[in-house]
């Protein structure tokens, strides 16, 4: 029996139930250009209740980030001047999969986004790149950005930790006539050897 063989057929009713769940979190935003005016429509008709769905899958209860945070991420999509709609919603996509809990990581999200656009053009500048020179600008900007999306997964990671570290001790050895402290040590340096005194 080869390995491909040896893997479960997929459960599509579990994927369904999935890919539901996805889209109950935040309605689909629709986007209207008018001139170099865009217009967004939030689900079918961005009624209040769409509208406070998607905000709570961005992290926000602030109606005025929204409007301008919505702005923004179709500014940062934009080709031109003009709003793909497409863009528009994988941005979207990516901001609401990081599941942001407040506008800090939601703005996080949405940079995260705009990089890894901003990181596949700069991919597909390299393959069709027919000079030296267009091809090493091309690298470079997609070195850059990689290296800025993975510094930003990070960022992401410390600030929903809030800075806390983990010390795991595997393995504590004490000798005959030794002493080990649990907890934390304080040592005072001569200074406060001489204030007691």
């Amino acid at each position: 029996m080869n390995q491909a063989s040896k893997k479960q057929a997929p459960n599509f009713a579990e994927l369904t139930e999935k890919l539901r769940e996805r889209r109950a979190k935040a309605p689909e935003v629709s986007v209207t250009m008018e001139g170099n005016a865009a217009s967004f429509t939030v689900g079918e008709e961005s009624s209040g209740e769409e509208y406070l769905r998607l905000m709570a899958a961005v992290g926000t209860f602030d109606y005025g980030f929204m409007d301008a945070f919505l702005g923004q991420i179709g500014n940062a999509v934009s080709d031109k001047g003009s709003i793909s709609e497409s863009k528009m919603r994988f941005a979207l996509g990516v901001i609401v999969g990081l599941e942001p809990r407040d506008e800090i990581e939601a703005m996080l999200a949405a940079q995260m986004a705009a990089v890894h656009v901003c990181a596949m053009d700069a991919s597909r500048r390299y393959l069709w790149g027919e000079s030296l020179a267009s091809k090493d600008s091309a690298e470079r900007a997609l070195t850059k950005l990689t290296r800025t999306f993975a510094t930003q997964m990070e960022t992401l990671k410390r600030y929903r930790s809030k800075g806390r570290q983990v010390v795991r001790v595997e393995r504590v050895t004490v000798n005959e006539g030794g002493q080990a402290i649990v907890g934390p040590v304080q040592h005072g340096g001569r200074g406060d050897e001489k204030k007691r005194r």
